[in-house]
């Protein structure tokens, strides 16, 4: 703004220079047309007026030229002179055509073989010259400093051409670097025997140079990072590849096929927040066709580690688990040998409930350690029933004791299972502070519906959400019919 606000300033008082000038001439002309004295003196203000004028018009070019200059040399940073494949040709096009120079080669350095390339030329034999070893600049000198000099080698390089070459006529060179990153140089000359490099198109070489490293630059971290990204999509891809296996494993330990059994009829529903998940549940049929077990559990944390713990939990139940044992030592057994297992530095553990339906004796014998609250919504009161933890989680302390629970159960009644990422997911969709009372709302509404229609409409609104889960979510309605 302030540079626009000057050019219009300078622009008013050429303005009102001419506008004084002419009319000054204009008076004389008037005043003095018969004096010869009046005639010179307005040949003499034209004259100046003239001189004025083409000086003017004079640095307006030299400015236009100095601006197309400038304009035209920051285009040489520009990635896409290098976008298909190190097009170097482009660029010693823009450098000889805005240095008005007859040749120009580009040397960049090969660190592994210890020399100059010449990668590519304008206006001369792009084999002209071959690749220089370091030795060879060297040889005749005894600063072996130069070797690790940017500046010196560029130029003991510039003394090897004229020497080694017999070039005629002007012959410059400037180093290519950015940011203490030293890439090569950049040789131009004339051919002409009488022509020579003046200061100014030194100056013009040093800039162009500064914007051929900057380019150089800008092209060799965009290389490095697409190396990294197809470095870091070969690492996601094999992750990828290792967290589908996993899935798998896991899948095929939780159920596909729900048991068939008179008497009940159930309904699950599975969504890990990640390809693996920690959370389990598992249905035990046994040679009583009357009875049906049940497990349903949580690892803290969410991912392979969880996944890993579950797969731990889950093994020890499939070991130890029995429709005849008794669900407060099965619980304390498999909390020992998970405690075991996971050592005393551990910070994981697991919630867990097992469970027994016995569709004879008409009771649901179950411990639960610190696992969410199941509901059982009873038929003959209709109202729902909470179904409290017996003892602490799986895997924090080894001597810790679990309780046996027994609950009545009736032809109608319900139970639901979850995990607390259900309840989460309520808080989170319906905006609401206590997802557990709002799962025991939606639970007593829809009593009227069968096992799978209730979790059929878990199932939707959870898939249909545009959020993702945060949390593992599983869900199980047990119907009595």
């Amino acid at each position: 703004m302030a540079l626009t606000n000057d050019k219009n300033l300078k622009e008013r008082g050429f303005t009102l220079f001419y506008c004084f000038w002419l009319a000054a001439i204009g008076f004389i002309t008037v005043m003095l047309h018969d004096s010869k004295y009046g005639v010179i003196a307005v040949f003499i203000m034209l004259a100046i007026l003239t001189v004025v004028i083409w000086h003017s018009l004079k640095e307006k070019n030299s400015l236009k030229m100095i601006c197309n200059f400038y304009e035209k040399a920051h285009r040489l940073n520009d990635l896409e002179m290098l976008q298909a494949g190190a097009n170097y040709k482009k660029i010693l096009d823009v450098v000889a055509d805005l240095g008005n120079f007859d040749w120009v080669v580009l040397f960049l350095l090969d660190g592994e073989k210890n020399s100059f390339t010449a990668k590519e030329s304008v206006g001369i034999k792009p084999n002209t010259f071959e690749n220089i070893k370091f030795e060879q600049l060297l040889k005749d000198s005894n600063d072996t400093d130069s070797a690790s000099d940017p500046v010196k080698l560029s130029f003991k390089l510039l003394q090897y051409i004229f020497k080694e070459y017999d070039f005629k006529g002007a012959l410059a060179g400037a180093t290519l670097s950015h940011e203490n990153i030293f890439y090569g140089c950049l040789l131009v000359g004339r051919y002409d025997d009488d022509k020579t490099l003046s200061s100014e198109d030194n100056f013009k070489l040093d800039l162009l140079s500064d914007q051929v490293a900057i380019c150089l630059h800008n092209y060799q971290l965009q290389k490095e990072l697409e190396y990294r990204a197809n470095e870091l999509a070969e690492r996601q891809a094999s992750i990828q590849r290792e967290l589908e296996m996993a899935r798998i494993v896991q899948e095929g330990a939780l159920p596909r096929n729900l048991p068939d059994m008179d008497g009940i009829k159930l309904a699950t529903f599975i969504k890990p927040a990640r390809f693996v998940g920690g959370d389990f549940i598992r249905y035990i049929t046994g040679n009583n066709p009357k009875q049906l077990g049940f497990l349903i559990g949580d690892v803290c944390g969410k991912g392979v580690p969880a996944s890993l713990v579950m797969s731990v939990v889950y093994c020890l139940f499939k070991e130890k688990g029995s429709l005849t044992k008794v669900p407060a030592e099965l619980m304390k057994s498999v909390n020992l040998s998970l405690k075991e297992f996971l050592g005393a530095g551990s910070h994981f553990n697991s919630t867990a409930l097992w469970g027994v339906f016995d569709l004879k004796k008409m009771t649901f014998k179950y411990a639960n350690a610190g696992h969410d609250f199941p509901l059982q919504y009873c038929t003959t009161s209709k109202t729902i029933r909470e179904l409290p933890s017996t003892g602490t989680l799986l895997g924090i302390f080894a001597e810790s004791e679990y309780e046996t629970k027994s609950v009545k159960i009736e032809h109608g009644d319900k139970f639901i299972f979850y995990s607390d990422g259900l309840i989460d997911f309520f808080e989170a969709k319906e905006n609401c502070e206590d997802g557990y009372k709002y799962l025991m709302d939606f639970f007593k509404l829809r009593q009227d519906k069968t096992a799978y229609e209730i979790i059929k409409e878990i199932s939707d609104l959870v898939e249909n959400n545009p959020n993702a889960v945060k949390d593992d979510i599983t869900a199980s309605v047990v119907s009595i019919e």
